[in-house]
């Protein structure tokens, strides 16, 4: 038998031996608050066992105590939870001592005639004697249901609300000064607003003063927007978060004006990428042409382009346009000086194929590059030693090469970028 089933037993029997003598009804008479109960578990549910656990000891010459509940479809005057038991039943926990109550609170809703268990129910250690109405005292705690079937021992947060209003409201000419003003309800629930554009935040959050936040502005862009005011309360515990409805305002176009000069960013060198970085206000659409030599590249009509062999040592810029019903702004950025490429890199390393015997002819295979070379060139090496004439990607072996070591250098080669070189593993000729 568990240590609950136990005590649940012996609480039956004391009240079966005192049910002919004293009424256990909530008592006449009532003292003052002696304490404060703590529920136990914090959390659980309308099935768990909940012990209450009192901030302190009943006072002389209350031996007895009673523990009622009220709260949503229990009697205005309470149910009792726990009949009138002796108090030296009970462990003394810390500064007081602890009850657990013998039942669930589905049992005891079952008991009182209704279903839903919902808001806060306020439980009553009340101290007494076995007999009489006088009491002494009482201890009072409190669980707060949130739904049907789960508990909580702390008050849920307060719900609040949130209303936006715009002004001027409806559309508005872009640059127009725009003020949004959010309203929480209630007045009293400290925290801050923060302004949602679409779900994008909007400026810096806005402290709540009397129930009112507000944010001026003149940088809504052109188009329509869907404005609301989100509440976070500064302590969730007391409070809930709130969003305001949508509110609509449409800004109007005006001409588009540059408002981060055009550049041309990235390594100017033949292979790399470079951006056309620039910034419009009012723009609907971006345009771009590039320029080489101030002259327009037909096809270059991207935001970035990959500098090649015709930009080598030629001066590149971005001539970006922005667009929209009002009109076209264009401005062009300071050219920039492209380089020669990187060197090419080997991915494949080149390699000797072929008999290394004297008079058998040896090739030279020029392996692979990055970026892929368009033409090659070869040295042919005895012992490290270029061999004059021996410039092709063969070579046939003579009587000098007997027993020397055989290498061949190449070098890779394409138009804009620098030439890479590896040199193949050397062969011996027998």
């Amino acid at each position: 038998m568990t240590a609950r089933k136990t005590l649940a037993a012996l609480l039956t029997g004391a009240v079966g031996v005192l049910s002919g003598l004293v009424l256990l009804g909530a008592p006449v008479a009532q003292a003052d608050t002696l304490g404060t109960l703590t529920p136990s578990p914090a959390t659980g549910t309308d099935t768990s066992g909940v012990n209450l656990r009192t901030s302190g000891f009943c006072p002389e010459p209350a031996d007895h105590i009673l523990v009622s509940v009220t709260g949503a479809g229990f009697p205005a005057e309470g149910q009792n939870v726990v009949g009138n038991s002796d108090i030296s039943i009970y462990p003394v926990v810390g500064d007081g001592f602890e009850v657990p109550l013998t039942e669930t609170m589905r049992d005891y809703a079952n008991t009182a005639g209704f279903k839903t268990l919902e808001g806060r129910y306020e439980f009553t250690v009340t101290c007494r004697k076995a007999f009489g109405s006088t009491t002494y005292g009482d201890f009072k705690g409190s669980i707060w249901f949130t739904s049907n079937t789960a508990y909580q021992s702390t008050a849920p947060a307060q719900p609040t609300t949130a209303a936006l209003t715009v002004s001027p409201s409806g559309s508005v000419t872009q640059g127009t000064a725009v003020k949004l003003t959010a309203k929480i309800t209630p007045a009293t629930a400290p925290g801050s607003v923060r302004f949602l554009d679409g779900t994008t935040p909007y400026g810096s959050p806005v402290t709540v003063s009397n129930g009112t936040a507000s944010l001026s502005t003149t940088t809504l862009a052109v188009g329509a927007h869907s404005l609301k005011a989100q509440f976070t309360p500064a302590n969730p515990a007391d409070h809930t978060g709130s969003t305001s409805a949508a509110v609509a305002l449409t800004v109007k176009l005006r001409a588009p004006s540059v408002t981060t000069a055009p550049k041309v960013t990235g390594t100017a060198r033949v292979g790399s990428k470079v951006t056309c970085a620039v910034k419009f206000s009012g723009a609907t659409t971006v345009r771009y042409q590039w320029l080489r030599d101030a002259k327009v590249i037909t096809g270059a009509t991207a935001s970035t382009r990959t500098l090649d062999s015709t930009d080598r040592t030629h001066k590149v810029a971005c001539r970006p346009s922005g667009v929209n019903s009002g009109g076209t702004t264009t401005v062009t950025s300071p050219s920039v000086t492209v380089a020669t490429g990187l060197a090419l890199k080997v991915k494949t390393a080149p390699a000797i194929s072929g008999t290394a015997k004297v008079g058998k002819k040896l090739t030279a295979k020029a392996g692979t590059w990055t970026p892929a070379a368009t033409s090659y060139s070869y040295v042919w090496k005895r012992d490290g030693k270029a061999i004059s004439r021996a410039t092709k990607s063969t070579y046939t072996t003579v009587k000098a090469d007997k027993n020397h070591k055989l290498t061949v250098t190449v070098t890779a080669k394409r138009a804009g970028y620098a030439n890479g070189a590896a040199t193949t593993k050397s062969v011996k000729v027998t």
